[in-house]
């Protein structure tokens, strides 16, 4: 079973969704789908079925939302939404694993295009998924893990809406919120600018793993984003928030990924593939201490490292 909320717009006469922003958020349920990740068995139901659905796979207790990033078709967000629940599960997480599917076009070709269709849907996260998972009784804790331009999804999205989103979730604030590979820019994220300000005002904390050894985002930062640093490629600009944490994850890299596998692409997705960095997330969403987590390693900067 796969659970997701879609932003998407759907086609009735070929009953497919397209790379279109929709006017409205679906949500969708998931019994099989094809070897090559395609959807074989599915269909849109209702909000309140949904949910129901979300509370019986674990949503109950903890809630965790994928929110995926550029050049992500559906079909890869479901594959990579099978890798994460399978991933934190096999180190102990008990709650939903689900996702939220903005429309990304799925080609390297639109990047400007995803990234208005991101800000554009970026709302909806909050206000057709967020609240109304924290609106359920027994409210459950909420956690997001954000991939690439999925940061910029959830930034733009904490920023928009305010507390009056529902009247049952006022003043209201997520558990958890980890970003990997951050397609956002290293600034926005440092101590009194925009981005450090509404994660610390809508998440109990923020974790940011980044690696040095990402050729995407190095190249989206030199070139396509005008030289301006991602916190994914090069970490947050310091000074960094008290309770927001750095992660260094060069070294994880480098020893994990076999040397042929050290492609542009890859580099940019290996997360999904490594055991110690599920490790690294499921102690985090449980709320473990940030500095004597078994995962890490201290450094001679103000970050951490993963090193499982």
């Amino acid at each position: 079973m796969a659970l997701f909320f879609s932003r998407r717009a759907y086609h009735a006469k070929t009953q497919k969704f397209t790379n279109n922003p929709a006017s409205v958020t679906r949500y969708v349920a998931i019994s099989q789908t094809n070897p090559d990740g395609t959807i074989h068995k599915g269909a849109a139901i209702p909000q309140a079925d949904w949910l129901d659905r979300v509370k019986q796979a674990g949503g109950d207790s903890e809630v965790l939302i994928y929110v995926h990033g550029f050049n992500t078709s559906q079909t890869d967000m479901l594959r990579r939404l099978k890798k994460i629940e399978d991933g934190v599960r096999a180190q102990g997480f008990t709650g939903a694993v689900i996702a939220y599917d903005w429309p990304s076009d799925g080609t390297v070709l639109a990047y400007n295009t995803d990234r208005t269709d991101a800000k554009k849907t970026a709302p909806y996260l909050v206000c057709d998924g967020i609240v109304p998972l924290l609106n359920m009784t027994p409210r459950p804790k909420v956690h997001l893990i954000a991939h690439s331009m999925g940061a910029l999804v959830v930034l733009r999205g904490f920023a928009g809406v305010g507390d009056s989103a529902s009247a049952g979730a006022r003043n209201w604030k997520v558990d958890e919120v980890t970003f990997c590979a951050a397609d956002v820019n290293a600034d926005w994220l440092e101590r009194g600018a925009w981005g450090a300000l509404v994660l610390d005002r809508r998440a109990a904390r923020f974790t940011n793993y980044y690696s040095g050894q990402d050729k995407v985002l190095a190249f989206a930062g030199g070139f396509i984003n005008g030289g301006r640093e991602r916190a994914g490629h090069m970490g947050i600009s310091e000074p960094i928030t008290k309770g927001q944490w750095d992660i260094y994850c060069n070294e994880q890299y480098k020893r994990d990924v076999p040397d042929n596998e050290k492609t542009q692409v890859y580099s940019h997705r290996w997360w999904f593939d490594n055991d110690g960095f599920y490790k690294d997330l499921a102690l985090t969403i449980d709320g473990a201490d940030a500095q004597t987590m078994v995962t890490r390693r201290p450094t001679n900067e103000a970050d951490l490292a993963l090193l499982t």
